[in-house]
């Protein structure tokens, strides 16, 4: 095994095993938090399940949920020679920042930028369906220009049950139509089709700010609910953020050779 990518986000950490070309991913729920001993033994009864038997030479991660880092990295202290390297905006990572405070930007973003420019090249526009919906556009030159931030669909479904009276605990699934006809239908229409109209817009928008056109590349575990309703997308990557923590590491690792 080459190297072992750590993605841990708001819902869920999602552990890759890159072995040659292929790649093996564990998911695991990110709350509850996890002694080091208890992660460390999900992640060796995972590989003994795919009878993963080489030690990685290499381990990388990145995290939006910092109480969780220290114990993650501490589970894999003794999986790899090299150590562990947590990402950070100041790694070399083949992106250019011309953001305010680079330093604020999500380490996934980061990943999943530097994943795109690698596989599918820019001017790109990495769009996340996760916990949160972002957006992220990366210009000619691996230009890092900006991006935007709406609630994911899981925030909204939570958000209209919570602080309405009224309205019931619907299940984020494909809508029927976009006309509801009934308030489940509605809210589901509501969700999905106010997200995907959200994107197409934030994309026009932009492309027309910046005069010039993206790819599009679309990743997240709630973007299988949106994909049937936005009119252009170029690619679809599962393991966008994973992948991009194999080249950040690759990058990182031959230019300290």
């Amino acid at each position: 095994m080459k190297l072992v990518a750590i993605d841990i986000g708001n819902s869920s950490i999602d552990i890759g095993f890159f072995i040659e070309a292929e790649l093996f991913v564990q998911k695991i729920n990110t709350k509850p938090p996890l002694q080091p001993s208890e992660y460390s033994e999900l992640f060796t009864g995972f590989m003994r399940e795919k009878n993963i038997d080489k030690m990685p030479e290499g381990i990388i991660i990145s995290s939006v949920a910092p109480g969780h880092t220290d114990s993650v990295k501490k589970a894999c202290s003794a999986l790899s020679k090299k150590g562990t390297v947590v990402l950070t905006h100041k790694m070399k990572t083949g992106i250019d920042f011309q953001i305010n405070e680079p330093e604020k930007l999500g380490t996934d973003r980061i990943a999943a930028a530097a994943g795109a420019c690698g596989l599918f090249g820019a001017p790109v526009a990495v769009i996340d369906f996760g916990t949160a919906t972002t957006l992220n556009f990366i210009g000619s030159g691996n230009k890092y220009k900006g991006g935007a931030i709406m609630p994911g669909l899981e925030l909204m479904r939570k958000s209209l049950f919570s602080d309405t009276a009224q309205l019931p605990d619907v299940a984020v699934s494909k809508p029927l139509s976009p006309l509801g006809k009934d308030t489940a239908e509605c809210i589901r229409s509501g969700i999905v089709y106010g997200t995907a109209g959200a994107v197409e817009r934030i994309m026009s928008e932009v492309e027309k700010m910046e005069a010039e056109s993206f790819k599009i590349v679309v990743t997240g575990g709630n973007a299988e609910f949106v994909l049937p309703f936005l009119r252009k997308v170029d690619h679809i990557e599962p393991a966008l953020v994973l992948k991009g923590l194999r080249f950040i590491y690759n990058l990182s690792d031959r230019r300290n050779a």
